[in-house]
């Protein structure tokens, strides 16, 4: 079966259409509140491996989240799933068991980006936890990184990525 690829711009534009569905419109984005509206239930999870950060069950509509995370990365974590569920699962029907479930290592390969639905997950996540809109309008108020960091709910090196990403900072 063939995976559907999606486009930065169409994983902004989706990941859009969930804070203006499922979201209240207040900063810091609630995520488990999404999860919720997307009637996905969240919770904590001790994992076999040290390098699994979350698991989408989306057949049972269930988030995993690793209580060992500290709270920002499992922030990061329940966006990068609700990614998975919105880009790869919602509304679809389960042609292979192997697509029941997702799992979401921190490892090498994942943080590089190297599977194509993982880095669609991240860009979700940023795009959610971190609106384009939101960032460049605290920019443009003279808003620090770290004073964005701490407003949005995210770490200072998502925010760093982000504003990268954007062109408002370099390297």
């Amino acid at each position: 079966m063939e995976q559907r690829r999606y486009t930065k711009t169409q994983i902004k534009n989706i990941a859009e259409g969930v804070l203006e569905s499922y979201s209240d419109g207040e900063f810091p984005v609630k995520v488990l509140q999404i999860a919720k509206n997307l009637e996905l239930e969240v919770y904590d999870a001790t994992f076999d491996k040290d390098d699994v950060a979350g698991m989408l069950k989306a057949k049972e509509k269930k988030i995993l989240i690793a209580q060992s995370d500290s709270p920002l990365r499992q922030r990061f974590s329940i966006a990068h799933e609700i990614g998975h569920y919105v880009l790869h699962y919602y509304g679809k029907l389960f042609e292979e068991k192997d697509q029941e479930k997702h799992i979401s290592f921190r490892d090498n390969t994942s943080s590089l980006g190297f599977s194509v639905r993982e880095i669609e997950a991240n860009f979700f996540a940023a795009n959610l936890l971190m609106p384009e809109a939101k960032i460049r309008e605290l920019y443009s108020g003279g808003f620090s990184m770290e004073e964005m960091a701490y407003f949005l709910n995210v770490s200072k090196i998502a925010m760093g990525h982000r504003l990268e990403y954007l062109g408002l900072i370099d390297e």
